[in-house]
């Protein structure tokens, strides 16, 4: 499949697999009963250089954006780096779920899909985990607009803190303001940040009782991977738990994609990373 995928990145075919790929993504979406248009107009007030210029102040001078992150993602060009993506990205994740859970109702997908990581971790956690008591300190790596962040402070209601960290400052930018519209989503336990997974500077070695990564290695090169597991393990205090949430390679679904070049290649147009992954 790479053969084929690097002959057809310099074909115009390219363009328009990730085109497809985008309106398939968006149909998905509106099957949860997602009004598409709607709700990005709604945030349309968020993308501004002000909010960008807000959450790359506060990360300070010393972030830096790795070169793995500059490349197109998910069928946008700029990858997570445009408001276009951080504005879809909430609405798209409402896909995943009625995607590939299709047993289950489109509206409930979400839910569902994502509800899934938090219902198995709960069950796996011995119940004393440092995460379950109060006071416990939780970090969400590449948490995107803050989705599963707001969800895992709901799954652990006695926590002191949960930051979510993100390499877009377009995805932070956008995630808090979704969080300051929800009703009862002003916590001030909860919070968003610009950070590189990588380089925790600001988190203590052994300050934190639970760090999630929730559907985030499959976009990483594995040299950024294996950076951000050493970095987790840094932080973890002694006892602590990392919980990944991921694609299987070996479920039906990915060993059928992988035999055919020609959807894998449509696959890999919008994962760049997929090869180091799988």
């Amino acid at each position: 499949s790479g053969l084929v995928f690097s002959i057809i990145r310099r074909t115009p075919l390219y363009g328009k697999i990730k085109a497809s790929a985008f309106a398939k993504m968006r149909v998905s979406t509106e099957s949860t009963g997602v009004d598409w248009d709607a709700e990005v107009a709604a945030l349309q007030d968020v993308c501004v250089d002000a909010s960008l210029a807000a959450v790359k102040q506060e990360a300070g001078e010393s972030f830096v954006t790795p070169a793995y992150y500059r490349r197109a993602f998910h069928a946008y060009d700029d990858g997570n780096l445009c408001w276009e993506h951080a504005c879809h990205q909430p609405l798209v994740s409402r896909a995943v779920g009625a995607r590939n859970l299709p047993g289950l109702p489109a509206e409930d997908g979400d839910a569902n899909f994502r509800g899934a990581f938090e219902r198995e971790l709960l069950a796996l956690l011995p119940a004393d985990a440092p995460c379950r008591q109060p006071g416990a300190a939780i970090v969400d790596l590449g948490c995107g607009t803050g989705i599963l962040t707001r969800r895992l402070l709901d799954a652990f209601p006695g926590a002191a803190s949960c930051v979510g960290v993100d390499l877009s400052p377009h995805m932070v930018a956008v995630g808090r303001a979704l969080l300051d519209r929800e009703e009862g989503a002003s916590d001030p336990r909860l919070k968003l940040a610009l950070g590189d997974a990588a380089r925790l500077g600001d988190v203590p070695d052994g300050s934190v009782d639970l760090v999630s990564l929730c559907l985030v290695l499959h976009e990483l090169p594995g040299s950024a991977t294996d950076d951000i597991l050493s970095e987790a393990a840094r932080a973890l205090k002694p006892g602590g738990h990392l919980a990944i949430f991921e694609m299987d390679p070996a479920s039906p679904g990915f060993l059928r994609a992988r035999s055919n070049p020609w959807v894998f290649a449509a696959l890999r147009s919008t994962e760049p990373y997929l090869d180091d992954y799988f």
